[in-house]
């Protein structure tokens, strides 16, 4: 009986290793994945409004040239280009925050 709880054991810790090292794999390639998708300071978003559960509605500001661009899953759309003036009140829309930094926030105000 023994050798089954030894058996067990051991068993059980190299599952619990795999998973660990599986945990680690996919961080690893969430960080890099962050790290390649930096912010670019010539396209920025000044409005959006959803006009479905996937398709959208744009206003870009892209090298100080204001686009209403339409967005699906499956293509993007110019619409219309606006005078810098018609937008002039509009201020840059925060990016959204991804799940990645989400649950880094979540996972930070639990422990500490």
């Amino acid at each position: 009986m023994d050798s089954t709880v030894g058996g067990m054991l051991l068993f059980s810790f190299i599952w619990l290793a795999l998973a660990a090292a599986l945990i680690w794999v996919v961080a690893f390639l969430v960080k890099r994945d962050a790290a390649i998708r930096t912010s670019n300071p010539h396209v920025m978003i000044l409005a959006q409004q959803a006009l479905g559960p996937r398709e959208r509605v744009i206003v870009l500001n892209v090298l100080n040239r204001i686009l209403v661009v339409g967005h699906t899953p499956s293509q993007i759309t110019l619409i219309t280009e606006l005078d810098p003036e018609d937008v002039a009140n509009l201020k840059p829309q925060a990016a959204s925050v991804d799940f990645a930094n989400n649950l880094r926030q979540f996972v930070k105000r639990k422990l500490g």
